[in-house]
């Protein structure tokens, strides 16, 4: 009796799994891919936008260079004079010396660190390019049928039907094992 319920279960169960898969392979879903830095290549406003951030990336080392520029007289100034000086004086230049040094770490910071100039600019620069990428690749896969298509480089999805979209069901599971 037990092995004849454990047969219908494990017939019911393999005929399920056949019958979805079969049901899975009949609705086909369309994935296509892009290779982002083929498109990056192949854009001269990405080109222009590399010219002008490098121009500006240049022009900012320099404004750096000169402040080494002075950090390097002070600290030669410093080393020439200092067993003439006072202690007092000796002090001073001193802590100038160390001034600078940290006007020099705050310009790299504003300019070149994570927050910086050359960051804002560079996000300034690629926002409507990467606007226009995507508008193209949402119109090739509207008007060629794709569900999603991906990015080669990355593996995100840079398209994809609302249909596909899980979030909604994966966020009312998680409210559902919330209230248990």
């Amino acid at each position: 009796n037990k092995e004849i319920k454990i047969m219908k279960i494990m017939r019911h169960l393999i005929l399920t799994t056949v019958f979805f898969g079969y049901i899975f392979a009949l609705s086909e879903v369309k994935i296509g891919y892009v290779d982002s830095n083929e498109i990056m290549k192949n854009l001269e406003e990405v080109r222009q936008a590399q010219i002008d951030l490098e121009k500006e990336g240049r022009k900012l080392e320099a404004e750096g260079m000169k402040l080494v520029g002075k950090l390097d007289s002070l600290q030669q100034d410093y080393d020439r004079q200092r067993l003439l000086m006072s202690d007092v004086r000796r002090k001073e230049k001193e802590k100038e010396m160390t001034q600078m040094e940290q006007s020099i770490q705050q310009f790299q910071l504003e300019k070149f660190g994570p927050e910086g100039d050359i960051y804002r600019l560079q996000v300034e620069k690629m926002k409507p390019i990467t606007t226009k990428i995507n508008n193209a690749i949402n119109i090739v896969g509207k008007e060629q049928g794709y569900d999603i298509i991906l990015d080669a480089l990355s593996g995100a999805i840079v398209y994809a039907l609302p249909q596909h979209d899980l979030t909604e069901a994966v966020l009312e599971e998680l409210s559902k094992s919330e209230s248990e």
